[in-house]
């Protein structure tokens, strides 16, 4: 780091009292990282952003930060927006960690982001919408199994055994049913009941660096309970899937570690991906890996996979958030726009 103190502000979304535990876990992020960066000499602020968007870039300017850290998954409670402040600090000139605004964008609409991997060659289970828009070969499935989810929200959201259903007709009536109860955009895809992995990327010097391969267990899950990391999984800790849904770092054939890794870099050019980023995978009985989804805004919290795929490779935690600054510095214009 410099020798005078960097000046990084934090911008996450405004949580509201009533979060959920997933927008509340923004909050321990920005805890968490913050600590590391003070460890690391930075002087550190934190500026919420709303829906004023003019307000935040006069805030941000306001501080002229040597770099904002971008913890932002929403704005308003609405996942729709997550690629508005990365687009504005890159129209500012201001530089920022992780991906821009249009990497984000592509990447965080679930049903855009599956068919630009099947444009760049990146096998990823078909899906339809609500609407029917999606791969056609998806609905001429009728008797497939379907696992229905957000179109724009992540972290589970929603998501439970119910999701996984079996028809065509199903699947529609599960998507029409979770927009009535949640609101928003939902669609269903081809449900591979296989492994889950999730592959975490930390850009250094440039280029990606794939990290220790993460493997999600399903550790004494009843007979005809589908195998997903859904919204308890993930955040109730008080669920019995919270602890059967264990992390590890497996050894894996060089066939299947080699597949996935090749994904993995399709996913990061052609997404025009940067800074740290999770690519979530589901294998088949075949041993055929399929790209579910890409996230390339990953939870920077000490006990999320990220922190926990960095520390297998060595990396501690502040070194962790020192190499993502470090690849927002490089990747982002110093100049601040004046206007």
């Amino acid at each position: 780091m410099n020798q005078s103190p960097m000046n990084v502000l934090m911008v996450h979304e405004a949580i509201g009292s009533d979060a959920r535990a997933d927008e509340l876990d923004t909050l321990l992020q920005v805890e968490q990282v913050s600590a590391a960066l003070r460890q690391l000499g930075c002087h550190v602020s934190t500026l919420q952003a709303g829906l004023d968007l003019a307000a935040t870039l006069m805030s941000v300017k306001a501080q002229r930060p040597d770099c904002v850290f971008n913890l932002v998954e929403s704005l308003g409670g609405d996942g729709r927006m997550v690629h508005f402040i990365p687009s504005l600090l890159r129209i500012a000139g201001v530089p920022f960690t992780g991906s821009d605004g249009d990497a984000i964008y592509l990447s965080s609409q679930k049903q855009l982001a599956k068919n630009w991997m099947r444009l760049n060659g990146i096998p990823t289970p078909a899906g339809f919408t609500g609407n029917g828009s999606g791969d056609g070969a998806a609905t001429d499935d009728r008797n497939g199994r379907w696992i229905v989810k957000s179109l724009w929200e992540h972290a589970s959201f929603g998501l439970d055994d119910g999701c996984v259903v079996d028809g065509l007709k199903a699947a529609q009536a599960r998507i029409a049913q979770c927009e009535s109860r949640y609101g928003g955009e939902w669609f269903a895809e081809q449900f591979i009941d296989g492994r889950e992995f999730n592959i975490s990327v930390l850009e250094q010097d440039g280029k990606p660096v794939i990290l220790p391969i993460a493997e999600i267990g399903f550790t004494g899950f009843p007979p005809g309970k589908p195998k997903i990391v859904g919204y308890a999984a993930k955040w109730d800790e008080q669920a019995p899937e919270y602890l059967a849904t264990p992390r590890t770092f497996p050894t894996l054939s060089e066939h299947l570690s080699e597949a996935m890794k090749l994904a993995v870099y399709k996913c990061w050019e052609s997404f025009g991906l940067s800074g740290y980023v999770r690519v979530d995978f589901r294998v088949d009985a075949f041993g055929n890996p399929w790209v579910l989804e890409v996230n390339a805004n990953p939870c920077l919290a000490r006990d999320a996979g990220f922190a926990a795929a960095a520390q297998q490779a060595g990396i501690g935690y502040e070194p962790l958030i020192q190499r993502v600054i470090e690849a927002g510095l490089r990747t982002a214009s110093p100049v601040f726009s004046t206007g």
